[in-house]
């Protein structure tokens, strides 16, 4: 009779525990999905509305007659201005939420970030995608998971390479991250107090029940290998 108990006590307990874990995880998926559908709804205000609202008043100055060479001066200022002021607010709309991923897929979307930040940084980055299919809202975590990393190997690798290689196997999806970096100690991710970013990656990792494994050491470069379930 007792074992009976002890049986039925620790089912009871494994039952709770598995409805808790379902529970957190619908309301990670749910918190992500409405954070990226706000981040696309201010993405494309940013980019219809001021965007064009900047374009229209960069239109106006071209029509303006510099009277003197001192009023001229204060025109190309301007314009340049506002041309660093679009390019500032493009990237920012891009940041938030790429239309490129809606428009062209995944793949178009990866090389374009990607593009742009080892543009910024002068990292030479390889890509390669063999990864067709992959639902949209996949996509998005998987979008935000390289976007972060990416970010970590521009801002604290001090690397000079980079390879971003994302393709299918079976029945997942491996994501594989490498840099040539000064690497870093794995218990700063394995920690629960890692920053921001790393937080985000295995938030978004939990959501895709995704399984990160981890090379790196103080010196040696890093390497993310990340397992997709399909």
């Amino acid at each position: 009779m007792l074992l009976i108990l002890v049986i039925f006590f620790v089912a009871t307990i494994l039952k709770y525990h598995r409805r808790k874990v379902a529970f957190n995880l619908e309301k990670l998926k749910a918190d992500f999905g409405q954070l990226d559908q706000e981040r696309e709804r201010i993405a494309a205000d940013l980019h219809d509305d001021l965007g064009s609202v900047l374009s229209a008043v960069k239109l106006h100055l071209q029509r303006v007659e510099a009277r003197d060479e001192k009023s001229n001066a204060i025109l190309r200022f301007s314009e340049d201005q506002l041309d660093k002021s679009v390019n500032t607010l493009r990237r920012i709309a891009f940041n938030m939420m790429p239309g490129v991923l809606h428009r062209k897929g995944l793949e178009e979307a990866l090389k374009e970030l990607i593009n742009l930040m080892a543009d910024a940084s002068a990292i030479a980055v390889n890509v390669q995608y063999k990864a067709d299919g992959i639902s949209h809202a996949n996509a998005i975590h998987i979008y935000r998971i390289a976007q972060e990393m990416m970010h970590n190997i521009v801002k604290h690798s001090k690397a000079t390479r980079a390879s971003f290689s994302i393709s299918k196997i079976k029945n997942r999806v491996e994501l594989r991250i490498a840099d040539n970096g000064i690497g870093f100690d794995e218990k700063l991710f394995i920690n629960k107090s890692a920053g921001l970013g790393m937080r985000n990656i295995k938030a978004r990792a939990e959501v895709l029940k995704a399984k990160i494994s981890l090379a790196t050491l103080p010196g040696k470069g890093t390497h993310f290998l990340i397992k997709i379930p399909l």
